[in-house]
């Protein structure tokens, strides 16, 4: 080899390993960018929790938003549309309902209110879904049935006035 291929070819060498020390921190450089970064998806505020029993959120040790942090690492993409605390057979968990986008139904993620753990997770087609929250509707007035004071009548009549006779159709005068 002649010199003058000697010096073009070392200088290739050392312009291939400048490219190989930089390459690395470009390419981390280029993923930066706005436009070329992932997006990471947004993180959802927690949801008001209803408790199916007043007095349930006092015996939770487990916050509502880790709980709903918890039950969302379940379900890839899913946000929570309903979430509630209640007692399920003998076990207090939040309860939530998650929507996956594109997908019919929820995935229903039970977390353990005092540990933290997931009890389970199903999922729930939109007809079952449907028919639950029909009987949670059905059941909604009857809680509200049992909550008319003690000192209230129980008779539905309307209290008679003193002074006046009622109206009738005898009692009605032709023209």
């Amino acid at each position: 080899m002649s010199g003058k291929r000697m010096e073009v070819l070392a200088a290739v060498v050392a312009a291939a390993a400048a490219f190989a020390v930089t390459a690395p921190a470009g390419a981390q450089a280029a993923s930066s960018h706005p436009a070329m970064a992932k997006k990471a998806p947004a993180q959802q505020a927690t949801m008001k929790v209803k408790e199916s029993t007043p007095g349930l959120a006092a015996q939770a040790t487990v916050s509502a938003d880790s709980a709903q942090k918890t039950a969302l690492a379940q379900v890839a993409r899913g946000r929570v549309r309903e979430a509630e605390l209640e007692d399920n057979k003998g076990t207090l968990v939040y309860s939530y309902d998650i929507k996956v986008p594109g997908k019919s139904g929820v995935e229903e993620v039970l977390v353990d209110a005092k540990t933290g753990a997931v009890v389970s997770k199903i999922h729930e087609s939109a007809k079952a879904e449907a028919k639950e929250m029909a009987s949670e509707k059905k059941a909604a007035p009857a809680t509200k049935k049992s909550t008319t004071p003690r000192n209230a009548s129980a008779s539905s009549k309307p209290a008679k006035s003193m002074g006046a006779k009622p109206a009738t159709k005898d009692s009605t005068t032709k023209p």
